[in-house]
């Protein structure tokens, strides 16, 4: 191969979606990125999550139960079902649009200063976890 040919072929390996270790990060529907991080780390009994998504992060990670890694692994992994993401407890639900069934990362969520988005589809939900309709 080429020094041409391997240049592009990296590039392209390069463009696709970069994936947890586990997998659970899911890829946006209309671009190369990320919708969200998903990482889970340490031993069973003390396991860490690191959080990043259209509506923030939680910084360096939280301690989370075992039901909670349960309830993201299944949460996560294809087929994608809006009620499991909703149970894996992320309050912008890692950039999932219920009405479309897909991930948007935060380039393609229309993010307003109060919280608010809406999808590349116009369908509108909060990705803040203070914010309230009322």
């Amino acid at each position: 191969m080429n020094f041409l040919q391997r240049r592009f072929s990296a590039n392209a390996e390069s463009a696709a979606p970069t994936r947890s270790p586990l997998g659970l990060s899911p890829g946006c529907a209309l671009c190369t990125h990320l919708a969200a991080e998903i990482e889970i780390s340490g031993e069973p009994g003390s396991q860490r999550l690191k959080y990043r998504g259209p509506g923030g992060s939680n910084g360096s990670g939280d301690r989370i139960s075992a039901e909670r890694v349960d309830a993201i692994r299944a949460a996560f992994t294809p087929p994608y079902e809006p009620v499991k993401i909703k149970a894996a407890g992320f309050y912008d639900e890692a950039g999932f649009c219920s009405a479309c069934s897909k991930f948007y990362c935060s380039t393609h969520w229309n993010i307003s200063s109060t919280g608010g988005g809406t999808c590349p589809a116009g369908h509108f939900k909060s990705l803040d976890p203070h914010w309230s309709p009322e």
